[in-house]
């Protein structure tokens, strides 16, 4: 039987002791489009009746509260554990956007109107009353590393890993950068990044780069952000396909769909091809994992997404301990690779990709190494985590090779091997 208490008490000890209505140019106003609410007859696959290629998918563990005020546009994926709750007031999300594992939506006031191509990455937050990616300029924009300008005539909206947008308005062609918050009342205009772990709380912050919270957006932004697109695109078809051959492939421990950039399969655990769309969490793809299922089943916790269902493999071995909420990921054509006797705190995002090396995204592989404690709410992304270390709460490890028997505080940004290191400001 899964004891939360123990593995929370153990991760603490792993922790602690390891180291010492309106208008984008020509895109449609967002109370425009038709959509689907997500009612019971419409999940997973949103509208039933929808051909793969315009479907919405939700996954199953998604929890969708008062569906008659949701509405959803052609090609929206919903991951698993996503949370959309309009219990208060509406929550409208236009064509092509995507809601990431564990990202939470909860509207109030007028509500939250989601534009088309909004990427909603893993755990990000949207609360109160926001508009995301509904209104915005094209450019031109001026790129601040090679000082030229460029247009972005489709443009996307990001939030990445673990941000928060409270009550705010986010135009298209922008980021809003992991671990960053914008507050209530404030408009980020479209060219605009909020950098990692900034508080954006009025609008000089959110538009004066001067003052530290905001840079410019790049030709390379632009470039991440439409392969995103199409990537969640893909999914929302090949999960619909998944569910429309057989409910049961789309839960628990079980197939990820094959696309361009993946080729489908099963996990495998303890060494056994593993399928049991029972399991109260999802492992989906190509997942190993050293621990055997019995063992598995008692070490980790409820709410857990390990997702190969873009990069892979995933090579994961004997867990120390994962709480609620964890979620592994990788981008296209990348792995991961974690350790043995890892802690895994709630809400820990591990997402593969390749470190950036002078601009080119061709360097090493995210991997954890063994004997490593990661904290609440903390993200490693393009990284190596070096064995016996800590990463604290609500830290990020980004584009960075940490050596061995290190330790990372609570609210810290690490990247680039240090050379940048702020703190999270809320």
């Amino acid at each position: 039987m899964f004891k939360p208490r123990a593995i929370f008490s153990a991760l603490a000890a792993i922790i602690l002791t390891l180291v010492i209505g309106t208008q984008v140019n020509n895109q449609p106003a967002i109370a425009s489009f038709g959509g689907c609410n997500p009612t019971s007859h419409n999940l997973p696959i949103c509208p039933s009746t929808a051909p793969s290629e315009s479907a919405s998918f939700l996954d199953p563990t998604a929890r969708i509260i008062n569906p008659r005020k949701i509405r959803l546009g052609e090609k929206v994926y919903v991951a698993p554990f996503a949370e959309l709750d309009a219990t208060i007031a509406p929550i409208s999300i236009a064509d092509d956007s995507n809601v990431q594992d564990q990202v939470r939506i909860i509207a109030s006031g007028t509500g939250v109107d989601i534009g088309p191509r909004v990427i909603m990455a893993h755990m990000a937050t949207i609360k109160g009353a926001a508009k995301i990616g509904t209104q915005g300029s094209t450019g031109p924009f001026s790129n601040p590393i090679t000082h030229t300008q460029f247009n972005n005539d489709i443009p996307e909206t990001f939030l990445s890993f673990n941000c928060e947008v409270d009550g705010a308005t986010i135009e298209s062609n922008t980021v809003v950068n992991f671990l960053s918050r914008v507050g209530p009342g404030v408009t980020l205009p479209a060219g605009k990044v909020v950098l990692p772990g900034k508080n954006v709380t009025t609008n000089l912050e959110a538009t004066n780069s001067s003052l530290g919270k905001v840079a410019n957006l790049t030709e390379a932004d632009v470039a991440l952000l439409e392969g995103i697109i199409e990537v969640n695109e893909a999914f929302a078809k090949g999960y619909t396909e998944l569910a429309r051959t057989d409910l049961s492939n789309v839960q628990g421990i079980n197939f990820a769909p094959v696309t361009a950039f993946n080729p489908g399969g099963l996990p495998q655990i303890g060494g056994i091809v593993t399928r049991d769309f029972t399991f109260r969490n999802r492992i989906i793809g190509n997942v190993v994992l050293e621990d055997s299922f019995a063992t598995l089943t008692k070490k980790i916790g409820n709410g857990i997404s390990l997702r190969a269902d873009e990069g892979q493999p995933f090579n994961v071995g004997e867990i120390a301990g994962m709480a609620n909420d964890v979620v592994f990921h990788a981008l296209e054509t990348t792995s991961l690779t974690l350790g043995d006797n890892i802690g895994y705190g709630p809400r820990v995002l591990v997402h593969g990709g390749r470190q950036v090396v002078n601009g080119v995204a061709d360097g090493p592989e995210t991997r954890v190494d063994d004997s490593v404690g990661l904290a609440p709410n903390s993200v490693i992304f393009r990284s190596i985590i070096g064995r016996r270390s800590a990463v604290g709460q609500k830290s990020a490890v980004f584009n960075s090779t940490v050596a061995p028997r290190t330790a990372i505080g609570s609210r810290i940004i690490y990247a680039d091997n240090g050379n940048t290191i702020s703190s999270v400001e809320w």
